[in-house]
This record gives structure tokens, C-alpha cells and sequence, in this order.
């Protein structure tokens, strides 16, 4: 008997009753599974590999240019004031003379 075989029925007792105890819909993220597997994500996309990749890298990069202009929001709402866009026109007009 090999253990955990599906071809096999010959599971101890204590095996068939863990088996018969299932944790659908007791879980904590039990709506985000059923959201997702609603979304039929994994059918369309994922499990197909060139669609997956195309999916990885899209996602990527979607994710990385999205996080830069986050980034970049807070820099410049922390530095208001002293960044070179906020000088005053007279200021840069000055410095270009000399």
C-alpha cells in the first residue's frame, strides 16, 4: 500500500474521517477564494503557461509604474517647498543671468 496513493483505498479509519471533515466555507479568506474562483482567473489565464507569463509581466509592470508615481506623490508632498519646480520664476530668471 502506498500512503496518500489515489488509487488506493485501503486508508486507515482515522484517514477516511480527517477526509471527511472539509474546511470549505470555514476559512478566513473562504469570499476571497469564492470571489476568485467566480472570476474563472485561473481558467482563462493561469493555466496556460504563455498567458501566464504574459499575465506575470504585465502585472509587473502595471504594479512597478504604479508604485513610482505612489513614491513619488509622497516625495514631493514630504519636500513641497524645496524642490526645484517650487522656486519662484525671479529665483531661476537670476541664477540663468549670472
Amino acid at each position: 500500500m502506498v500512503f496518500a496513493s489515489p488509487f488506493s483505498d485501503k486508508y486507515p479509519k482515522r484517514v477516511w474521517d480527517s477526509l471527511k471533515k472539509s474546511r470549505r466555507g470555514k476559512d478566513m479568506f473562504a469570499p476571497l477564494n469564492n470571489f476568485l474562483n467566480s472570476t474563472k482567473l485561473y481558467d482563462y489565464v493561469l493555466k496556460h503557461t504563455p498567458r501566464y507569463y504574459l499575465f506575470a509581466m504585465a502585472g509587473g509592470c502595471v504594479c512597478c509604474y504604479s508604485l513610482s508615481n505612489v513614491v513619488d506623490y509622497f516625495w514631493k508632498k514630504a519636500n513641497k517647498g524645496r524642490l526645484y519646480n517650487d522656486l519662484p520664476l525671479d529665483t531661476v530668471a537670476a541664477d540663468e543671468d549670472e
